[in-house]
């Protein structure tokens, strides 16, 4: 159901129905809290997922569901509401993953984009050259992936 759930709320987003993508990002987000160390396919688009650990709402799925709410808000220049879930998913990531894993870097680029859209290109630049380092260090110097 959070999978159906992410997918329709991805389709809004593409639409500009920021409000609409929202309220299901935000449903996503509450299933993943109620379904703490669920095993099922459906809930849940990343590595946690398969394990047997109860970390609620400290799970890297949650990060994930994080970073899609962070993408309606930034979309909607909701800086500061923005940057709250980015960091909660950057910290989340950070407890279960370490500091130079893939998604970090990935988190990382969401935070920088925010203070792109702000204007706030140093901060901006801080983090993307943190972010390019992890993907470097952990992917190598050409790898093809997009990280964001």
């Amino acid at each position: 159901m959070a999978t159906t759930l992410n997918d329709i709320a991805g389709v809004y987003y593409h639409q500009g129905r920021y409000e609409e993508a929202l309220a299901y990002y935000e449903v996503v987000l509450s299933i993943y809290r109620e379904s703490r160390g669920d095993r099922h396919p459906n809930a849940a688009g990343t590595l946690n997922n398969i394990t047997g650990e109860n970390l609620g709402d400290r799970r890297p799925d949650m990060a994930t569901a994080l970073s899609k709410i962070t993408g309606v808000y930034d979309s909607q220049g909701r800086y500061e509401e923005a940057s709250a879930y980015n960091e909660e998913a950057l910290s989340i990531l950070k407890e279960n993953l370490g500091d130079r894993r893939p998604d970090m870097a990935t988190a990382l680029n969401d935070i920088a984009d925010v203070y792109y859209h702000q204007g706030r290109y140093e901060e901006a630049l801080a983090y993307y050259e943190e972010a390019l380092s992890i993907q470097k260090e952990s992917l190598g110097d050409r790898h093809p992936s997009h990280q964001n």
